[in-house]
């Protein structure tokens, strides 16, 4: 049997258990972004809600978001 054959048949028996445990990894890593997000705007380090206006005010003439800081 070569390798590609194995990896098919591993994946065929056990596609339940991969797509519960992915799945779960994937729940894990959402509810961890979301709690940084709102840990982060807690904190004061970002303020999030100026962004969601972002789609509102995007015309060249609009007051910028952050100010840009020039690395020296």
């Amino acid at each position: 049997m070569d390798t590609q054959s194995v990896i098919v048949e591993f994946i065929t028996k056990y596609a339940n258990e991969l797509y519960t445990g992915i799945s779960c990894l994937f729940v894990i890593l959402l509810y961890g972004y979301i709690y940084h997000l709102y840990s982060s705007q807690a904190k004061g380090e970002r303020d999030y809600e100026k962004y969601a206006d972002l789609a509102l005010k995007d015309n060249l003439s609009d007051a910028l978001i952050e100010s840009r800081e020039t690395k020296k």
